[in-house]
C-alpha cells in the first residue's frame, strides 16, 4: 500500500485505506492486553486453534508492543512457537493486519479508531468475572464505558464465563440487551484451561525461570491485588503499602512459606522497578492462571482472579483493608458474606489467619462450593475445545449457552448535545422520562460527561443507554481537511460523504436504527454524524430562532455563526422539528432557502413537575484531609471502623512515624481518619492525634518549560510556596482569571511529601508559585530561545492590569466620614465600575475575608450580613476596637428560602426568572426595570437563576442600582420546580425564545406570567389569556407591565395535564 507521511499515525493510515483492502479468510489476529504480552483467553483459543490439524491452513499474528521481547513467548508451549507471526502495536504492518483479519480477537478493547467491517469476525474474551461495578454501574464514572461499550456493541461473539457475568454485560453494567447483534457465548472461560490442566510443578517451574525465589519444600502464597481507582488510566498507587505489608509477612513466616507478589497491569511498569521486590515480584508477561496453577494460597482483595482460582479447591483470603472506601468509590456485586474465604483488614490479621489456615480454612467450605457452582459451572478443563468448535465449525456443546439479547423493539438514536445546564437538555430529560420502552430501544449519543454536568446524565431515564464519542474521527487527511474547512467557515463546498459514514459507522459501532434524531440542531459538527448513521429515517430539532443565534454577538463575537453549516445539512434530514408552532413559522420564514415544506413539523416540550419544595438540611462536607501527617503524642487509638463505639487497641508510636490519612469520617462530633503507619495499615484515629508534615520538601528541579493554566478554573499565584495542608490560604501574588490569555514559564519544581509546587512568571512581573496541577499542555524551552521570544511576545499582546498581592485576613470594620471610593471591583481591573456612594452607612459594621493590592493601592472585599456589596480602598475604612478576626459566613439556599418565606408572610412580592444568563434573554434590562419600578415605592424582590457569560456584568449592575437587597442572582438551581411555588411573578423578557420551558413549568405552578412581546411566549400564554405581555421590550414596558401585575388581575388557568396530553399525542404522532 501506498502511504506517504513524515510520522506514522495509526488512524489516519486505517481511515485511507480503509474500504480499498480486502479481508483474507486465513488470518487471525490475537490481541491480548493492548498488545502487553501473550496471555489469556486469547492464547487458550490460540493454543486450540493452532494444535487442530483441522485449522493447518491459518496464520496466526499476534500483537506485541515489541517483537524483539524475550518475555514475548513465555507462555506459549514449545510445540506451537514457530507458528506465531509477530506484529508490533500501531505499526504499518499492524493496521494492516487490522484491516486485513477475518478473525479479530482480543480480551479487552481495540483501539478507538478500529471499526470492524461487515465481513470481519469479532470475539471479544473479556478478561473476567465481574466482582467490582463496571461501566454504567460505577456512579460518577460514565465516561469509562466510551470505547468498551463501542467495541462490545461490534462483537460476534462475546465470551462469557457464568450467567453473572452474562447479565452484567447484558443488563446494567453495560446495556446490550436490546440492540447487540451478535452472540453472547457462555461455557466458561478458555484461560482456565490453563489453570486446570497445567501441573503445580510444571508452574512453579515457569516462576523459577522468571528469577522468582521458590524454595521447592514450600507452600506458595501469592498476593494478587487489584487496582484501585475508577480510571484505567490513572490507578491509585498502593506500591509502597504493598511493600511494607509483604515484607511484614515474608519476615512472619520466614521458612514457613513462599510468598510472592503479582500486580495488577496497570501498576507492573511502577512496580518492576522496585528493587525490594526482587526475586518476589512475577513478571507481568506470565500468565496469571498459569500462576493460579503453582499457588497454594491465594491473597487477593477485589481481584476477580479469585473467580478462576476456585476451579482448584485451595484456600482464598481476602485482604479487603480498604473495603469501606472501594466499596462506596466502585461498589460491588457480590455480598462480601457470600465470598469463599475470610475477609481480613490488616496483615496482622492475615498472619494470624496463615498460622492455622488449615483449620480456619474448613468453616468456608460451604461457601466455596456454592462460589464454584455459580461462577464456574462450566470450567472442566475444555472451555477452549469448546468455543473453537463452535465459531469455527458451528458445532455446540450441550456445554455451552449461546444468547441472543437482540430485540424487536424500534430502535432511536438521539444526540441531545452536551447535557449542560439548559432548556434544551431539560427538554431531552422530560423526553426521556416520557418515551414507551415497550415500543423502543433508545440510545443517547453524546461527548464525555463534564463532571459539572454529571447529574444531567443521572436525571435520563434508566432504560436509555449511553454511547460516548471516543477517539479522532476516521478521516484522512485530505478529508479532514474538507471537514476542518467545513467546520471553521459553517459553509459546504464539497462534503466527504464516504469519510461522514466511515466515521458514523465507527461511532455507532456499525448499528442500524430506525430513527436518529438530533435533538440539540446546534453544531455541525455533531449534526452530521446524526445525518450520515446507517438510520431509516433522520431528524433534527429547532429549538429557537436559529437565525436571531446565528447573529447574536457577545463581547464582539458571534459564538453561534456557524449555524449556516448545520442549516445546509438540512436536506439530508427527513424532518425539521421547532419546539413550538410559532417557533416553525419564525424559522420557515427566515431559513426557506434550506427547508421544504414536507420536511416542516413541530413537537412542543413536554413539562413534568416534582414535588413540593422541601428545604433539606445537608450533611456538612467534611475537608478532604488526606496527606501525610505524623503523631502527637505517643499512645494513639486506633479504631477497626468509623462508627460510634468501635472497637479499639492503645498502640504506642514515636512521633517521627509517617502517617497517611486516606479518608475521613465525622462520627457525631468526632473527626475519624483512616490510615497508613510506615505504608502498613492499622485503622482509624481521631484527626486530633495528628500533625501535618506534608509541606517538608524532598527536592527542587531546575526546569525550562512554558505551559497554560488549567481552563475555567481560578487559579491563586502564591507569594511563596503554599501550603498543602487542607483548607489553607496563603497571601497570593494574583488569581489567573485576570491573565487568562497569558502562558507561564516554569523554572523549577519543588517536590515536597504532599504534592509539587511550580514556580511561574508570564514574564512581564507576574511571578509565584502554584500547584502543578493547575498547569496543562507543557512545551520544552531547553535550547529553544526563539520559541521562548514568541511565548513572551504573546503575552505582551495580551498584557493587562492585575492585582500585584492578595491576603485573606478575616476583620470587621466601619467607613470613614467622606467615603467616595465604591467598586464593583478594585479599581482598574476588568469589569470594574465606579458605584453611587449612598448605599452604604457609616452607622453600620462591615465585614472581609479578602484584600488586594492593584497599582500601589490596597482594596478590601466588603461584606454586610454575609453579602458581598462592594470593594473599598483600605484607606477609607477603621477596624473596630478589639475585633481582629470574624468568621463570615455567606447566606446558604436553607437561610435565603428561609428569608423568602418570611418576605411572605409580610405580603413582599416576589419575581422570578430562570434563564441562562445571555443577551437574548435581556436580563440586564429587566434589572434596570426592577429598579424603576422600586423608584415608584414598591417594596419587591427579584431572584434571577441560572448561569451565564454575563454573570459579573450583571453582578456589577445590581451594585451599580444598589439593589444588592432587592435582586439577588442564585445561579443554576438543580430542580427549578421546587423553587417556583414560593415566588408570585415569573418574569421572561427574552428577546427570543424557542418555547420558554421555564415559562411553562411557572405557568404550571400557578405563577402569574409577564412576557416580552415575542411570537413564541405571546403562543405560550395565549395572547395575554395566561399573563401579561409587555407592551415594549425595554426597560419602561418591563416596569409597567410589572406594575400592572402587583394590580391583581384575573387571568385563566394554565391546564398543564391537557398541555402534556396533547405533546405526548404528538411524540406517537411524529416518532
Amino acid at each position: 500500500m501506498g502511504y506517504k507521511q513524515k510520522s506514522f499515525v495509526p488512524r489516519l493510515y486505517y481511515a485511507e485505506f480503509y474500504e480499498q483492502t480486502r479481508v483474507k479468510n486465513t488470518l487471525i489476529l490475537y490481541e491480548s492486553r493492548d498488545g502487553g504480552a501473550i496471555t489469556d483467553s486469547p492464547l487458550a483459543l490460540f493454543d486450540n486453534i493452532a494444535s487442530r490439524e483441522t485449522f493447518c491452513n491459518f496464520q496466526h499474528v499476534w500483537v506485541v508492543k515489541d517483537k524483539l521481547s524475550s518475555l514475548n513467548l513465555i507462555n506459549v508451549p514449545e510445540r506451537l512457537k514457530s507458528k506465531i507471526l509477530f506484529v508490533e502495536r500501531n505499526s504499518k504492518e499492524y493496521v494492516d493486519y487490522m484491516l486485513t483479519a477475518k478473525y479479530l480477537i482480543t480480551n479487552s478493547t481495540f483501539q478507538s479508531w478500529f471499526s470492524k467491517k461487515e465481513e470481519q469476525v469479532y470475539i471479544n474474551t473479556w478478561h473476567g468475572t465481574p466482582l467490582k461495578a463496571m461501566g454504567f454501574d460505577i456512579e460518577n464514572q460514565l465516561g469509562n464505558t466510551q470505547n468498551v461499550l463501542r467495541n462490545l456493541l461490534m462483537t460476534d461473539y462475546f465470551l462469557s464465563p457464568n450467567a453473572h457475568t452474562s447479565e452484567i454485560f447484558a443488563g446494567s453494567g453495560y446495556k446490550m440487551r436490546g440492540i447487540y447483534k451478535g452472540e453472547i457465548v457462555e461455557s466458561g472461560y478458555p484461560r482456565i484451561d490453563f489453570t486446570k490442566e497445567t501441573s503445580s510443578d510444571n508452574a512453579k517451574n515457569l516462576l523459577k525461570e522468571l528469577r522468582i525465589d521458590l524454595d521447592s519444600n514450600l507452600p506458595v502464597v501469592v498476593y494478587m491485588p487489584t487496582w484501585r481507582g475508577n480510571d484505567t488510566q490513572n490507578p491509585s498507587d498502593s506500591i509502597a503499602q504493598v511493600i511494607a505489608e509483604l515484607k511484614y509477612l515474608r519476615k512472619e513466616f520466614l521458612g514457613k512459606y513462599n510468598i510472592i507478589l503479582k500486580v495488577h497491569p496497570y501498576l507492573f511498569k511502577k512496580a518492576k522497578n522496585c528493587k525490594e521486590l526482587n526475586g518476589i515480584l512475577i513478571d507481568d508477561a506470565m500468565d496469571a492462571n498459569l500462576v493460579l496453577a503453582a499457588t497454594d494460597i491465594l491473597i487477593t482483595d477485589f481481584s476477580s482472579v479469585f473467580f478462576d482460582y476456585l476451579v482448584t479447591d485451595k484456600p482464598i483470603i481476602f485482604y479487603a483493608w480498604d473495603q469501606d472506601i472501594y466499596s462506596e468509590d466502585r461498589g460491588m456485586y457480590l455480598d462480601m458474606a457470600e465470598l469463599p474465604g475470610p475477609i481480613l483488614k490488616t496483615v496482622i490479621e492475615i498472619a494470624d489467619y496463615l498460622s492455622d489456615i488449615d483449620q480456619l480454612s474448613q468453616d468456608y467450605l460451604g461457601k466455596y462450593l456454592r462460589a464454584k457452582e455459580k461462577y464456574v459451572p462450566y470450567d472442566d478443563g475444555n472451555v477452549s475445545e469448546r468455543i473453537v468448535d463452535y465459531i469455527f465449525k458451528k458445532e455446540k456443546s450441550s456445554q455451552l449457552v449461546v444468547k441472543k439479547i437482540d430485540s424487536e423493539k424500534e430502535k432511536l438514536l438521539f444526540y441531545p448535545g452536551n447535557l449542560d445546564n439548559n432548556g434544551i437538555t431539560q427538554s431531552f430529560i422530560n423526553l426521556t422520562n416520557a418515551l414507551d420502552y415497550q415500543k423502543y430501544d433508545v440510545t443517547v449519543f453524546t461527548n464525555t460527561p463534564k463532571s459539572h454536568f454529571f447529574h444531567n446524565y443521572q436525571k435520563l431515564n434508566k432504560n436509555t443507554r449511553l454511547i460516548f464519542r471516543t477517539g479522532s474521527p476516521n478521516f484522512s487527511e485530505k478529508e479532514q481537511m474538507l471537514h476542518d474547512k467545513i467546520n471553521k467557515s459553517g459553509h459546504i463546498t464539497s462534503l466527504p460523504e464516504v469519510a461522514f459514514k466511515r466515521e458514523a459507522h465507527r461511532l455507532f459501532s456499525g448499528l442500524s436504527f430506525d430513527k436518529a434524531i438530533d435533538f440539540s440542531g446546534y453544531s455541525f459538527y455533531w449534526s452530521k454524524f446524526v445525518a450520515f448513521s446507517d438510520s431509516r429515517v433522520k431528524m433534527i430539532f429547532q429549538h429557537n430562532d436559529l437565525y436571531a443565534e446565528m447573529t447574536k454577538e457577545i463581547d464582539g463575537k458571534f459564538p453561534h455563526k456557524k449555524l449556516t453549516g448545520v442549516f445546509e445539512l438540512y436536506h439530508y434530514f427527513d424532518k425539521v422539528i421547532s419546539v413550538s408552532k410559532a417557533l416553525m413559522t419564525i424559522n420557515s420564514h427566515k431559513l426557506s432557502k434550506y427547508l421544504e415544506k414536507e420536511q416542516l413539523d413541530y413537537l412542543p416540550n413536554l413539562i413534568f413537575l416534582g414535588n413540593d419544595f422541601v428545604s433539606e438540611k445537608k450533611e456538612e462536607a467534611l475537608l478532604n484531609l488526606n496527606g501525610i501527617y505524623s503523631f502527637i503524642n505517643s499512645e494513639i487509638r486506633i479504631f477497626q471502623n468509623p462508627k460510634v463505639n468501635s472497637v479499639f487497641e492503645v498502640k504506642s508510636f514515636s512521633k517521627n512515624e509517617i502517617v497517611k490519612v486516606l479518608s475521613t469520617k465525622k462520627v457525631q462530633d468526632i473527626i475519624l481518619v483512616k490510615i497508613l503507619v510506615n505504608d502498613i495499615y492499622l485503622g482509624w484515629v481521631e484527626f486530633s492525634e495528628l500533625k501535618f508534615s506534608g509541606n517538608e520538601t524532598k527536592k527542587v528541579v531546575k526546569v525550562k518549560k512554558v505551559a497554560s493554566i488549567v481552563k475555567k478554573q481560578n487559579i491563586l499565584i502564591y507569594q511563596n510556596i503554599p501550603n498543602f495542608f487542607p483548607g489553607e490560604k496563603d497571601e497570593a501574588v494574583t488569581e489567573t482569571k485576570y491573565v487568562t490569555q497569558q502562558y507561564w514559564f516554569v523554572n523549577k519544581v519543588l517536590f515536597t511529601k504532599q504534592g509539587k509546587v511550580a514556580y511561574i512568571s508570564n514574564g512581564l512581573g507576574i511571578k509565584g508559585w502554584v500547584r502543578y496541577g493547575a498547569l496543562n499542555r507543557f512545551h520544552n524551552l531547553a535550547n529553544k530561545p526563539y520559541l521562548a521570544l514568541g511565548f513572551l511576545i504573546h503575552n505582551l499582546r495580551n498584557k493587562c492590569l492585575t492585582s500585584s498581592k492578595i491576603t485573606f485576613e478575616k476583620y470587621q470594620f466601619k467607613l470613614r466620614k467622606n467615603n467616595t471610593s465604591y467598586y464593583s471591583r478594585p479599581k482598574g481591573l476588568k469589569f470594574s465600575k465606579k458605584l453611587e456612594a449612598g448605599f452604604l452607612n457609616q452607622s453600620l459594621d462591615y465585614s472581609t475575608d479578602e484584600q488586594q493590592m492593584v497599582k500601589g493601592t490596597w482594596w478590601v472585599k466588603t461584606y454586610n450580613n454575609g453579602k458581598f456589596v462592594c470593594w473599598l480602598k483600605l484607606a477609607d475604612i477603621e477596624l473596630i476596637d478589639g475585633i481582629s478576626s470574624i468568621n463570615k459566613s455567606k447566606n446558604s439556599f436553607d437561610d435565603i428560602i428561609q428569608k423568602i418565606m418570611s418576605d411572605k408572610k409580610d405580603k413582599i412580592p416576589q419575581f422570578v426568572n430562570v434563564a441562562r444568563l445571555s443577551p437574548e434573554k435581556n436580563q440586564k434590562v429587566l434589572i434596570e426595570a426592577f429598579a424603576k419600578l422600586k423608584t415608584t415605592g414598591v417594596e419587591a424582590k427579584l431572584y434571577i437563576l441560572g448561569s451565564g457569560i454575563l454573570k459579573e456584568e450583571l453582578e456589577t449592575k445590581i451594585i451599580e442600582l444598589n439593589l444588592s437587597d432587592s435582586v439577588q442572582l442564585l445561579g443554576h438551581i438543580e430542580n427549578i420546580r421546587n423553587f417556583l411555588p414560593l415566588m408570585d411573578y415569573f418574569i421572561f423578557p427574552s428577546l427570543y425564545e424557542g418555547q420558554g420551558m421555564a415559562l411553562l413549568e411557572a405557568m404550571s405552578v400557578g405563577l402569574l406570567p409577564i412576557v416580552s412581546d415575542i411570537p413564541t411566549s405571546r403562543e405560550i400564554v395565549a395572547g395575554g389569556n395566561y399573563g401579561i405581555i409587555s407592551e415594549s421590550n425595554d426597560e419602561q414596558g418591563l416596569a409597567l407591565a410589572m406594575m400592572k401585575a402587583l394590580k391583581k388581575e384575573e387571568f385563566s388557568s394554565f391546564d398543564l395535564e391537557s398541555y402534556n396530553k396533547n405533546v405526548i399525542n404528538r411524540i406517537k404522532l411524529i416518532l
